[in-house]
Parts: C-alpha cells; structure tokens; sequence
C-alpha cells in the first residue's frame, strides 16, 4: 500500500513539474522569441521560483483591446500587480466552479446511472437516455447562451428572479445567499455534459454487476431493493466511473472557461484572451500551472477512490 502511495505521489509531482517546464520551455521561445536552449537551461531557475519561493512573476496588466464592427471580444481587463495575488484571487472562482461542477455531475450521473441500469425499459429511462444523448452532443456554450437569453433574471426574454445572471457574482464570505444565486446555473451547466458520461458509464458498469452471483444472494436472503442496489451493486461498478470522472477534468476545465465568460465571472480563464493580446507569459504560466494541478490532483484522487474500493490495485 504504500509502495503505491508513494509512486502516486511520485507520478503526481513529476507530471505537474514536467508540464510546467515544457509550458515555460514554448512560451519562452514563442513569445519571448528566446533561444531553445538558453529557455531550457532557464528552466530549474524558473521551477525554483514558482514552487520554492512562491513568485509567479509580475503582470503589466492586460485587455480585451478594441471593440471593432460591433464585434465584442470575449475577455476580461485586469490590472498590473503580482501575479501570484491573482492567481490566488481569481483561482479561488475557477476551483469553486470547478468542485462544484463536478460534485454536482458526478451525483447527477449516478442516479440516472443507476435508475436506468434497475429499470430497463420505462418512459423515464427512455426520457433520461434521450436527455444524456442531447448533453453529450450539445456544446455547454449553447446551455449557457440559453440560459442567459431566455432565462436569467438581468438579461432573458423569460426572466426569472433566482436564475443566475451576468455580473452577479460575490464572494461567499461577503453574501452566501447572493454567491449561491450567481454559481448555481454555472455549477449546473459545468455539470451536465459530465454527467451523461458518468450516467452511461454508471448504467453500463450496473447492469454487469446486477447479473453476479452475489447480488442474486443478496436479493434471495430477502434484503431491499435500495439496499441491494446502494451498498452491494453500485460500490462494485464504481472504480470505471471514478476513472471516467478523473478523466473528464481536463474537459470540464474548458467548459468552465466557456461558462466563466458567459457569466462573466471573475476567474482566471477569463483573462486569457486579454493576456494573448499582450503576450503576457506570467499571467499564461500561471494558468497554465492552476489547469495542470487542478488535472493532475483530480486523477490522483480518483486513483485513490479506485484503489479503496478496489483492494487489488494496491498490489
């Protein structure tokens, strides 16, 4: 077991130090116009100061730019500061959206999971299996444009008070109530596209685990159906859908970044565009480094919720 432990570790923290180096190594030499190999050997001085000194470096600020033929550039303006303030500000945003999205997909998916898998063949399956196939071919920047059009209480035709809109978003601290208005339709769009993957995967992994011998003993010795389903079937069929949710980060981690600019929504991902625009390397770093460890720590947990249900991975 802990053999294991330590080469998830192991392969944790190579990867995050692996992808940052490479991300320094091609904007170093595609922005900065920097030679390849003076912009690796710059690399242990680079690593040193992001994870031993905690400097990100210094943004200059940046913008959307110009409005032209009407045309309004998806971005946000932020200002010159230290760019590990900022990434700690606006990464609190993209972690909140992030965990709160995948949460919310994840218990989304294994109920209908779960509820399709033990009742084959009812209108309600049929509308879930119909609704998984829209959202696993529905980009979620159409779900929030309509969301935003139709039904968001400062901008939609239709609107409604407690539907999430643009600009409305406030620290937790500051306003619970207001905070949980302003990320609840966020949370619920980054949501869905995850959960009708893990709905399929979880109705795929339950159906083969409903047909083993020890479940038929388990219905036989007179236990309830809930129970059947809850503590025997569905702990036996999760180690795929764990693996299928870690996987689905790095997805989500752009689909958030649609969501964040639809909602306008203080997060790191709204400032790429503006960074672009003024070939701000810091500012592109940090968040190439905030998306890597958010990837890289979500494997390594859905590795480990594998491993504790699934005993044989330890070996």
């Amino acid at each position: 077991m802990h053999r294991y432990i330590a080469r998830r570790l192991g392969a944790l923290v190579g990867t995050i130090l692996l992808a940052t180096a490479i991300a320094n190594v091609l904007f170093a030499t595609s922005i900065d116009q920097a030679p390849f190999g003076s912009a690796v050997r710059d690399v242990p001085g680079y690593l040193a100061d992001t994870y031993l000194r905690g400097e990100f470096g210094t943004t200059g600020g940046g913008g959307c730019g110009a409005q032209t033929e009407g045309v309004f550039l998806l971005c946000s303006t932020y200002g010159r500061g230290p760019v590990g303030d900022m990434l700690r500000e606006r990464g609190m945003v993209d972690l909140q959206l992030l965990i709160g999205g995948l949460l919310l997909g994840t218990l989304l998916g294994l109920w209908a999971g779960r509820y399709t898998s033990s009742n084959p063949g009812t209108r309600r399956t049929r509308l879930i299996h119909g609704a998984t196939a829209v959202l696993m071919s529905c980009p979620p920047y159409f779900l929030a444009f309509v969301v935003l059009w139709y039904f968001a209480w400062n901008s939609g035709e239709f609107a409604l008070p407690f539907v999430s809109g643009q600009g409305d978003y406030v620290p937790f601290g500051e306003d619970p109530l207001g905070f949980l208005k302003a990320i609840w339709a966020p949370w619920l769009l980054v949501a869905l596209p995850p959960a009708a993957f893990v709905a399929r995967m979880t109705e795929a992994s339950m159906r083969d685990v409903l047909d083993a011998d020890y479940i038929r003993t388990a219905r036989a010795k007179g236990l309830a159906e809930k129970r059947v389903l809850n503590l025997h079937a569905l702990p036996a069929a999760a180690p795929p859908i764990a693996a299928l949710t870690g996987v689905n980060v790095s997805t989500m981690l752009i689909n958030a970044a649609a969501i964040e600019y639809g909602f306008s929504l203080p997060g790191m991902f709204t400032t790429i565009r503006g960074a672009i625009n003024v070939s701000d390397v810091a500012v592109l770093q940090a968040i190439v480094l905030e998306g890597v460890i958010l990837v890289v720590i979500a494997n390594f947990v859905a590795d480990a919720v594998i491993a504790r249900l699934d005993p044989r991975v330890w070996a």
